[in-house]
């Protein structure tokens, strides 16, 4: 007998091919879904039944069947749940309530078939009533028939049988049905085998019921991503709403980049899409993730925003920051290599989440007048931790802050500035201070009148010395007194150098660059018409500089100063030319055949610093 459908059918399959369903490969989902709730609904009915198997045939006709062990389906249920498009078996019919141990919940599933075939023919014999056997064929426009076929003919259960239609043949062999077998059911708690005449093969071996060693996670990972990984974050969630691992990507990745996730509902696939479940800084992870209360929406493709869902995401944040706390104690080399692999990309996300931020402050490392150092020894250092933004400016002042043993951060390279300066919000106490241009002046005092009077010749001869430079000697105290010279240019003067050095390697050219540049450079000049000069600066501490500014021979007093104006440039870490070391050399030798007896104490080498 032939019955309708109580719905637009052909209406309906439109809908599930053109914005319900992302591709018609979802068929093998609905149908693995279908059988794996049939084998639960079985054991409903029967506490004692232990079996449960899916079957899958693909014949040389194009045709495939798919047969469970479940619970089968009465005529009443047929027509319930078959005809009417969102009733579904799952769902008790007195209360409403969606039973929680099956996995679909709309009633739609079955005609997702539709979309690569037309013809759905499927015959089940139920464990209600197993002396009947019925077969039901459904076709897109939207019409079905019921014939009773011999109870003997078929096992309790369900079988579906589709027929290939054009444009769907890729779907119809072995090798693909496998593929999306193990795409979307890897998981699954009962054996699903592909047969093959007698030859049966298991595709999903996958035990989920076992807990696994940290080799077998890793290789699980291999399998589902075809991808070795650093480490794993195990993900495991104290309200029970998920478990599973977020595998730890070997390779940088930019933040932007959405990575395919397998995130399993019921162990069945439901999503590749991690954007609803996982931290957006979770991008270098790709995550293995099973939930049985979350709700998915009608095409269980992912989920729906509800507070459920906002719990699970904090705790998988949670998951993932405690993982690194806990790496930090127990193996910060695999910490740093994760960090230094993906460095660039953690830190823009810490800039602008501070909740990322907060947790990987204590692992951020930068480069520092003592070393390599990360976020939590900076908050413990004790005195003010200083940084500059300006690499060259660290370069010219981290010996002096090394001589005088304190703490200077490079936060030269991409968001280190920003980061460092965002350290006192998850460690209040931190003293942690920029350079400012002028930020010399807190670490080095003026040397007294009386003290400059004394000095005057000599610093009026070391002035004119270092004037085709344009460079000034200024008389200072600072510490340590080991050191005596120290090269200093301001932020403003540093900018003003560069433009002209571009300026004199494009000053014979008439491109448009060139003529940007020098009207850049105009602009910048008006704006800062009393540049200040670079100045050597010369420590009246130091027994050196205590000698020599007694000089009053010009010859000797230009020898030094040119001496202590290249080994300042150096120490600086400043461009030094081949004609300033001729320049050193020269001194040397005038030094040489002055006699000077402590040659060697006045020439202060690099390494000194």
């Amino acid at each position: 007998m032939s019955y309708n459908f109580k719905v637009n059918l052909g209406g309906m399959i439109d809908i599930l091919a053109s914005h319900l369903y992302s591709n018609s490969g979802v068929f093998v989902r609905e149908l693995l879904q279908n059988g794996v709730d049939a084998i639960s609904a079985r054991k409903k009915h029967d506490p004692d039944y232990t079996g449960g198997k899916i079957s899958i045939h693909v014949d040389s006709k194009r045709e495939i069947c798919f047969s469970d062990t479940g619970v089968g389906l009465t005529e009443d249920e047929i027509h319930q749940f078959l005809a009417v498009i969102g009733q579904s078996s799952k769902r008790d019919l007195t209360t409403g309530k969606i039973y929680d141990d099956y996995i679909g919940r709309f009633g739609i599933g079955l005609l997702s078939c539709f979309m690569v075939t037309d013809q759905i023919i499927l015959r089940t014999r139920s464990a209600k009533f197993p002396d009947v056997a019925l077969e039901w064929e459904g076709r897109p426009e939207g019409t079905y028939t019921i014939d009773r076929i011999p109870s003997d003919y078929m096992p309790v259960g369900t079988q579906v049988i589709l027929k290939v239609k054009a444009g769907a043949e890729e779907y119809f062999n072995h090798d693909k049905i496998t593929e999306l077998v193990q795409y979307y059911g890897l998981p699954l708690p009962f054996p699903i085998v592909l047969a093959r005449g007698e030859t049966e093969t298991r595709l999903n071996s996958f035990d989920v019921s076992r807990k696994l060693n940290y080799n077998e996670i890793i290789k699980l990972g291999e399998q589902l991503f075809s991808e070795k990984f650093i480490d794993f974050i195990p993900l495991e969630s104290p309200t029970g709403k998920f478990t599973g691992v977020a595998y730890i990507l070997p390779y940088e990745v930019a933040a932007h980049v959405n990575q395919e996730h397998r995130i399993y509902l019921k162990n069945m696939l439901l999503t590749e899409d991690g954007t609803m479940v996982l931290p957006k800084w979770a991008f270098f992870t790709k995550c293995f993730l099973n939930t049985t209360t979350l709700r998915p929406t009608a095409s269980r493709e992912n989920f729906y925003k509800d507070e459920d869902l906002d719990i699970a995401k904090k705790e998988i944040t949670q998951c993932i920051t405690q993982y690194f706390i806990n790496l930090s104690k127990r193996n910060s080399d695999l910490l740093q290599s994760i960090l230094r692999v993906h460095r660039l990309a953690i830190k823009s996300l810490c800039v602008t989440d501070n909740d990322v931020f907060k947790g990987f402050a204590p692992f951020i490392e930068f480069e520092s007048t003592m070393g390599i150092i990360n976020g939590a020894k900076i908050a413990k250092y004790n005195g003010t931790v200083y940084y500059t933004s300006d690499q060259s400016r660290y370069k010219q002042l981290a010996p002096f802050f090394t001589a005088q043993m304190r703490l200077l951060v490079n936060a030269s390279y991409i968001y280190e500035s920003d980061l460092i300066a965002k350290l006192p919000q998850v460690y209040h106490y931190a003293d942690i201070q920029v350079i400012r241009d002028d930020g010399m002046k807190d670490f080095i005092d003026d040397a007294f009148v009386s003290e400059q009077h004394h000095a005057e010749f000599f610093i009026k001869s070391a002035g004119y010395v270092l004037a085709r430079f344009e460079v000034e000697p200024v008389l200072k105290k600072f510490s340590p007194d080991s050191v005596p010279v120290l090269y200093y240019m301001d932020e403003t003067t540093k900018q003003s150098r560069e433009i002209n050095d571009s300026m004199d390697k494009l000053k014979d050219s008439s491109g448009i660059f060139s003529s940007m540049l020098s009207g850049f450079a105009e602009e910048f000049e008006m704006d800062n018409v009393s540049l200040s000069p670079p100045q050597l600066y010369l420590n009246l501490n130091n027994p050196l500089v205590q000698s020599i500014i007694k000089l009053k021979d010009t010859r000797k007093i230009k020898a030094v100063t040119e001496i202590l104006y290249v080994q300042a440039l150096l120490s600086a870490h400043m461009p030094v030319s081949g004609e300033d070391f001729k320049m050193l050399n020269s001194g040397i030798l005038t030094l040489l055949e002055g006699g000077v007896e402590m040659l060697y104490s006045t020439v202060v080498r690099p390494s000194e610093f």
